[in-house]
């Protein structure tokens, strides 16, 4: 782990923190952010809703955030890769491709910053790595509801190598929202159909979703023929992920 900002043992860290890996993560069929507060004493992850898309108030010892409004900061720091992320909405993020997740309790002002007074919710993505390598996984359940999950590991060049990971998600709505207008014309309220309002009266459907997102990580590990020197890894990561609604 990395809490400290340099590869420990957990048990070697002066620090209150539930480590989560990934194997642990697919044994749990954990595959939100939400679901980690499980197993992680005194944390608290709610989803809610938001005027932007699902937000989700986080609380550790107590101490965060439930308003998604952009203007209020969040009492518990989120980080995807060490980037923070630094509003609530969205925040309920697929753990998409992850080494591990750390929960530092707080405060953890000194090591990660502002709005970390609660603590901090780390993320890590899994690193590209030499040689061809590949999974994926599908589900298929109630409403027709799909998953497909999957990550492709790839060599460039000499010392360059990168990562796909992606993730689709659909499931229909179980509930019609009807427009009042266009299915009681001439009712006693005055209403009338709204504007772009389809024939059979249905605007759409609660419980119905649609979540695309995908991810492309490089590494590229200098080569060097200066001996006993060790070089550095270079990370690139490009995110496409839009927040879950």
């Amino acid at each position: 782990m990395t809490a400290q900002f340099r590869n420990q043992r957990l048990q070697d860290t002066p620090l209150s923190i539930t480590a989560v890996d990934a194997g642990l993560l697919a044994a749990r069929n954990q595959t939100d952010i939400s679901q980690i507060a499980a197993q992680t004493p005194n944390v608290q992850l709610t989803q809610m809703g938001g005027a932007y898309g699902s937000s989700m108030a986080a609380y550790i010892r107590g101490i965060g955030q439930a308003d998604f409004n952009p203007a209020y900061r969040p009492g518990v720091g989120i980080y995807v890769d060490d980037v923070y992320y630094a509003t609530l909405t969205g925040s309920v993020m697929d753990l998409l491709d992850l080494d591990r997740v750390e929960v530092l309790r707080g405060p953890q002002g000194t090591l990660t910053g502002r709005n970390s007074i609660g603590g901090a919710i780390k993320m890590f993505s899994v690193k590209p790595q030499p040689g061809d390598s590949g999974q994926i996984e599908a589900v298929y359940g109630a409403r027709n509801r799909v998953d497909l999950r999957g990550s492709l590991n790839f060599q460039l060049a000499d010392g360059l190598y990168a990562r796909v990971s992606g993730v689709y998600k659909r499931q229909d709505g179980y509930v019609d929202i009807v427009d009042y207008g266009c299915a009681h014309p001439g009712n006693s309220l005055g209403l009338t159909a709204g504007a772009n309002v389809p024939t059979n009266c249905v605007t759409g459907k609660l419980g119905e979703r649609t979540i695309p997102a995908c991810a492309v990580r490089c590494v590229t590990t200098p080569t060097t023929r200066s001996t006993g020197w060790s070089p550095a890894t270079t990370l690139m990561k490009i995110a496409l992920m839009p927040p879950a609604w």
